[in-house]
């Protein structure tokens, strides 16, 4: 019998009656040891990163004797971010990680265990020389490749629907921490991967207890260790009050959200363009990249001081 005429047989699976199970709650556990491993992980990604930007930017300066950082300073470490990452997307499985011009749902399907060497070269090249702002791909790519490796080596012939339940919890829990709340990384994940109808609660019920167990390893790591996360999470923005909305601040909101958007196309379409090109010849045009870069950083410096 072909797996076609066995889905005709037995009908739609339905959800309700699959969370009710106690396979289900078999996975809940699961994804809770997922989501402590993967924070595990993700916490020391992070500390590394912010451990190389410190040391790269703000205390090797002043042990080769410079008094204050030169202005020339990012230019070869983002060549040197450049090269090792053009290296880990030829050289390594992968490719690096998912093309950033093509957005984070952009991938094909989860990372793979064998891709994370790869994926966390180009990750920690890229961030802890500064070539990079966010850490949120990286992180999101860390937990879905643990997440299918823990699965795979509890079952060998887990089912593809177990896999990608464990790497979207793995992903759940990398990334929560960041945003300063499980539930805005779960939100953030849920629009990147396209999740919703009846696959949304089989998803999000493990991804959720991954990341809220993933968000109390990085609390006391924090207080464990002294270290702070104030230099990775994006917490909230501290903005002046707002009194009230008027006429004139909606049509502002409009007329900038258009704007926005046609900026954002032409960011986008401008990327993928880059993209194809920089394909041709990838080591010596991301090691160009990279100091172009570098040189934008310092003018910006110079310019505004």
């Amino acid at each position: 019998m072909t797996d076609e005429e066995v889905t005709v047989e037995r009908g739609p699976v339905d959800p309700g009656a699959l969370i009710r199970s106690r396979q289900y709650r078999v996975i809940l556990v699961f994804a809770a040891i997922v989501g402590v491993v993967v924070s595990l992980a993700a916490w020391a990604f992070l500390e590394l990163v912010h451990g190389i930007q410190v040391g790269v930017y703000s205390d090797l300066p002043g042990d080769l004797g410079f008094d204050a950082v030169p202005w020339w300073w990012p230019l070869p470490w983002l060549a040197i971010a450049g090269l090792l990452t053009a290296i880990a997307i030829t050289r390594l499985p992968g490719s690096g990680g998912h093309v950033p011009a093509n957005g984070l749902g952009g991938s094909s399907g989860p990372t793979q265990p064998i891709e994370l060497p790869g994926v966390l070269v180009a990750a920690v090249a890229t961030l802890g020389f500064g070539l990079v702002l966010g850490p949120e791909a990286p992180l999101i790519a860390l937990g879905m490749g643990l997440g299918v490796l823990a699965v795979r080596r509890a079952k060998r012939d887990a089912p593809e629907e177990l896999v990608m339940v464990m790497a979207a919890a793995g992903s759940f829990a990398a990334i929560s921490t960041v945003f300063g709340s499980p539930v805005i990384g779960a939100v953030i994940l849920i629009e990147a991967a396209g999740l919703g109808g009846a696959r949304l609660p089989v998803v999000l019920l493990p991804g959720l207890i991954a990341a809220g167990l993933g968000s109390l390893v990085f609390i006391g790591l924090g207080a464990w260790t002294g270290l702070s996360t104030s230099a990775w999470t994006l917490s909230p923005i501290d903005l002046p009050a707002y009194t009230q909305p008027t006429a004139v601040h909606f049509c502002w909101a409009v007329a900038l959200a258009i704007a926005a958007a046609v900026v954002v196309f032409a960011i986008v379409a401008l990327a993928r363009a880059v993209a194809r090109v920089v394909a041709r010849r990838t080591v010596l045009l991301t090691t160009i990249a990279g100091l172009l870069v570098g040189a934008l950083a310092v003018a910006f410096n110079r310019v505004t001081d």
